[in-house]
């Protein structure tokens, strides 16, 4: 995949990263850290392989009763009166 063109924007090519995955677990949300994977270095769309992806869903699985827990902001989206 390193160097192969992007599916998404067919402009930019693919280069190999760690990411940090924010994943949905039923209705809670997983932070994997250092996930390898392929990004597109013209829009950012990621891709992974599929063992890698595999096991993205076990550690989600298993990362809702994981005791390290972070805490962020949360916003709810309301449109402007004023947008056209």
């Amino acid at each position: 995949m390193e160097g192969d063109r992007c599916d998404f924007c067919s402009e930019g090519r693919l280069r190999s990263q760690q990411v940090r995955e924010n994943y949905r677990a039923g209705k809670g949300l997983v932070v994997i850290e250092k996930v390898p994977a392929y990004v597109c270095d013209k829009c950012g769309e990621r891709y992974y392989d599929a063992g890698v992806a595999k096991q993205m869903r076990q550690l989600a699985k298993k990362g809702t009763r994981n005791k390290t827990k972070i805490s962020f902001p949360s916003v709810r989206f309301q449109e402007s009166k004023n947008s056209a």
